[in-house]
């Protein structure tokens, strides 16, 4: 603080010193009636000190005793004067009252120097019983004591047996600078009281002597219906319809205020400050009480000492309807309303109460204060509120059970702390900042703006947008404490202690939109320079992101994300998440809104994660998982090294390390793999290869004979429909199990069909397939090629199309068509080529469109137009059907046959034994 403004604050304490002068000025009309009085008494040598005025009584003696004409008196003590009275004429009745005529007195001290004056046009004196008597005076009395106290009225009565002092007109005083009227008085001389009794008024100006010549104030006044003062006690009281009004110099400084303060009530209290003309002689001591620690008490010895007796105020009360009104500098006023004020002087301190209303104003910006209760300590600048406490400054409010402010020298707030029940809220055009918990403490700087605010205990902060289309409602909640900052005003950071919780509620009339919730131990958030945006996020310790759709379909999920911490940056406006990055171990859930079939919860697991959001709808829009990532939905799972999910197509993307996708039936690896959740295909590219853990698993659908041994199928590519159970393998696709394969360009199995189609210069192993000859059963494996291959496995039938040729040991087969009928072991049974056909053994060669062989019988059927055999060792025949039976070695032709009616040949060969 600079010493100009410190200079400012002596000068405005010093204004308000000055108010117990007002209030002095009551208690020495008191004594100076007291003084008065003394001399009264002495007039009639009884002795009596004090008296005053009241209602003259009508059975006064109208006969006269003596009369004396300027009548005029002098009393001494020794040689010192101790009044003096004179009166232009001096009556004695019969009932022994007694009347004086323009009354003069003058009262002296006990040195016989400086007096006390009064006059009156009329004076009447009745004594009582036990020396008491009723003193009257009337017309023009005035009133000027040694301490320059004048007082004026036109009636004044003393009872001295009551010992009390009427007074039922006008009566005006003044000392110095100090002048007051009311209409009525009492005085109890023995309880040492005052009562004004009406139509009180008391100024004060500041163009006065001695305390006053500083001119601080140009004028101070107190008016109200009634006033009474309690020297014992040392206490005055103002009561109906208070106002004190001080209205200070210009010249006084630039924190001199004007006050206005108005109640139904007020009491002053004063204390003693210093002694007031007291006079001890002869052989005096004087102690001296220590003034601290340090020092001891002092004895002065003196052959006279005089000391005075001062009074200052102590405090002031003001009970019901109180307004208290301070202006500074022109500026607007500082108004305090309420139900009860006191003031204590020493700490300079208000204790305010029932209901408290304190409003400033500095630029058009006004602060108000509430309350039921509240303690205002001037000086200090320092306010307790306590009950429904509560501060509005500017755009900022704060509220609690119990609230301690500390203004600023300008009486705007600097800090407030708030507890029991605190609440901060910050309105701006653009949003409502709201800030709860048990405790809160808020500081504000020079400029009036809110600059830090932080709450201890369980807390909850809300961010409420003004446009609620376009803007996300923000809630967090800590257990422990939250930290707010503030750049210019504007909210720039949150930070939380303890488990905490974000709500980002999604802008009104958005059905495709989301909710979302971050949970973590701890969390900061910081905002844009415009303090009206998100910025960025952090949350540590147990972090969970929730998103929640705000409507339920099947294609929108609550989604769940758990990772050790987040880190999420936002968009430019709205309060929209843009990404959030997960660190350390992540998971994922995502739960259907709308049960379907084949459709369940998925799960994303992986070392790092990062959730990118759709501005929006504000829901997921892709994630990216790197390091041991896994995903999963019901049945089916698939990792990799890295995993990109985007929910645009709820396509699953593995890359890096060795992607893989497996279910309960099978497991298939490839370069890249691309898993459509919502359509259930997956698409595989680059070196596939598939593992069906059982021939059982692929539902008979390869031409295997091992039901409990895995299937295997590679291919450069794949695709597998999950729903139809349709795989697709391409480029260079091979299925085997064990020494049995099928191979193709493409191959398709069907699952649900027990099906395999193959494409593309196909060959075929099967390893295990037995073979009669001359009766004895040998396990001859079956090559087969063709442009095409069929499997059905509820015929049990390969078929084969296109560029035939199939091989058994030295027996070769070459057709357009063959079609192999499998037993239930998977071993041939039956085999059909057609068109062109070719059957070629050691020595013996058959041609026709048609050939039969049936493994039961070893029987070749042959037909053709004409079908040929030729053997090297015994000749060739042909006809339309020809008939090899291949146990026997014999051969039948015939000419026509049901198929062929046209041939003419007709042979029979009998076939020599090797």
């Amino acid at each position: 603080m600079s010493e100009q403004i410190q200079r400012n604050n002596i000068k405005n304490l010093e204004l308000r010193a000055r108010m117990p002068q007002i209030f002095r000025v009551l208690a020495i009309a008191a004594l100076a009636a007291t003084v008065i009085a003394i001399g009264i008494g002495f007039y009639r040598a009884y002795g009596y000190k004090e008296f005053r005025m009241k209602g003259l009584p009508t059975e006064l003696s109208k006969d006269v005793v003596a009369e004396i004409n300027d009548y005029e008196r002098r009393e001494t003590e020794g040689d010192v004067l101790k009044y003096y009275i004179k009166a232009d004429k001096a009556t004695t009745f019969t009932d022994n009252h007694q009347e004086l005529e323009n009354v003069f007195l003058q009262v002296y001290d006990d040195a016989g120097e400086k007096f006390d004056q009064m006059t009156a046009e009329k004076a009447i004196y009745i004594p009582a019983e036990n020396k008491n008597f009723t003193a009257f005076f009337a017309g023009d009395v005035n009133i000027e004591t040694r301490d320059a106290l004048k007082v004026k009225t036109d009636q004044l009565t003393y009872n001295k047996e009551t010992e009390t002092a009427d007074a039922e007109e006008l009566i005006e005083f003044s000392r110095e600078n100090v002048a007051g009227k009311s209409v009525g008085a009492i005085v109890n001389i023995r309880d040492k009281t005052l009562e004004l009794l009406k139509d009180v008024e008391i100024n004060a100006y500041g163009n006065g002597e001695g305390e006053f010549k500083s001119s601080d104030f140009q004028r101070a006044k107190i008016t109200a219906g009634h006033a009474f003062l309690n020297q014992l006690a040392g206490k005055i009281e103002f009561d109906q319809n208070v106002n004190i009004n001080v209205t200070p110099n210009k010249n006084a400084g630039e924190l001199a205020q004007p006050t206005d303060i108005k109640s139904d009530k007020a009491i002053a209290s004063f204390t003693d400050k210093e002694l007031k003309q007291i006079d001890l002689n002869g052989n005096v001591d004087v102690y001296q009480k220590p003034t601290d620690a340090n020092t001891k008490w002092t004895k002065t010895k003196a052959n006279r000492a005089v000391a005075k007796i001062d009074k200052e105020l102590k405090q002031l009360e003001l009970f019901d309807n109180v307004t208290i009104e301070t202006t500074a500098n022109d500026a607007k006023p500082t108004k305090i309303k309420t139900n009860y004020a006191l003031y204590e002087k020493d700490a300079d301190k208000f204790q305010l109460k029932n209901g408290v209303e304190i409003v400033t104003v500095e630029d058009n910006q006004p602060t108000t204060i509430h309350s039921q209760d509240a303690v205002y300590e001037q000086s200090n600048g320092k306010i307790f509120l306590s009950g429904n406490a509560e501060i509005m400054q500017g755009n900022n409010y704060l509220k609690g059970d119990n609230l301690t402010a500390q203004l600023f020298p300008n009486k705007k707030l600097q800090n407030a702390y708030v507890r029991g029940n605190a609440y901060l809220k910050q309105s701006t055009p653009e949003r409502t900042t709201e800030v709860s918990g048990n405790e809160l403490n808020a500081i504000f700087g020079n400029d009036q703006l809110l600059q830090n605010a932080n709450v201890v205990g369980a807390t909850n902060t809300v961010l409420i947008p003004a446009n609620a289309d376009e803007y996300s409602k923000v809630t967090l909640s800590a257990l422990n404490s939250i930290k707010l900052n503030f750049q210019a005003g504007l909210l720039s950071q949150m930070q939380t202690e303890g488990r905490t919780t974000i709500m980002m509620n999604a802008p009104n009339n958005k059905p495709d939109a989301s909710n979302k919730k971050l949970t973590a131990d701890a969390v900061k958030t910081v905002l844009n320079a415009n303090g009206k945006d998100l910025a960025k996020a952090e949350a540590v310790g147990n972090a969970e992101l929730y998103i929640e759709p705000l409507q339920s379909a099947p294609a929108n999920y609550k989604t769940t994300i758990n990772a050790p911490r987040f880190d999420c940056d936002f968009f430019e406006t709205g309060n929209n998440a843009r990404n959030c990055s997960a660190t350390g171990k992540s998971k994922v859930m995502r739960m259907p809104t709308i049960a379907t079939a084949n459709r369940g919860t998925q799960t994303l697991a992986a070392d790092k994660l990062n959730a990118a959001f759709n501005q929006q709808t504000q829901d997921i829009q892709q994630f990216d998982a790197v390091g041991n990532t896994k995903f999963t939905e019901l049945d089916r799972n698939g990792i990799a090294n890295q995993i990109t999910f985007t929910a645009s197509d709820e396509v699953v993307r593995l890359r890096g390390g060795e992607p893989t996708i497996f279910d309960s039936r099978a497991r298939a690896k490839a370069g890249e793999i691309d898993w459509d959740t919502r359509n259930e295909k997956s698409f595989l590219r680059g070196n596939v290869s598939t593992t069906y853990y059982s021939q059982k698993q692929t539902n008979g659908a390869t031409p295997f004979s091992d039901v409990s041994s895995p299937v295997f199928i590679t291919a450069g590519d794949a695709n597998f429909d999950h729903r139809t159970e349709i795989a697709t393998y391409t480029g260079n696709a091979r299925a085997w199990q064990e020494n049995n394969y099928v191979r193709a360009d493409k191959l398709i199995l069907q699952q649900k069909q027990g099906q395999l189609y193959g494409e593309g210069s196909v060959q075929s192993l099967l390893y295990d397939a037995k073979k009669k000859e001359n009766g004895k059963e040998t396990i001859v494996p079956v090559f087969a090629s063709a442009d095409k291959l069929f499997y059905t496995k509820d015929k049990n039938l390969l078929r084969y199309e296109g560029n035939v040729d199939i091989r058994q040991g030295t027996d070769r087969i070459v057709a357009g068509v063959a079609s192999v009928v499998l037993n239930d072991k998977n071993e041939v049974s039956n085999t059909v080529a057609e068109n062109n056909v070719i059957i070629t053994q050691p020595n013996r060669k058959a041609v026709g469109d048609y050939a039969q062989y049936t493994a039961t019988d070893e029987k070749v059927i042959l037909r053709g137009n004409p079908a040929r055999i030729d053997d090297s060792e015994n000749g060739s025949s042909q006809g339309a059907q020809m008939t090899v039976f291949l146990r026997e070695k014999r051969v039948i032709g015939e000419s026509k046959t049901e198929q062929n009616n046209s041939g003419r040949i007709r042979t029979v060969y009998k076939v020599k034994k090797q």
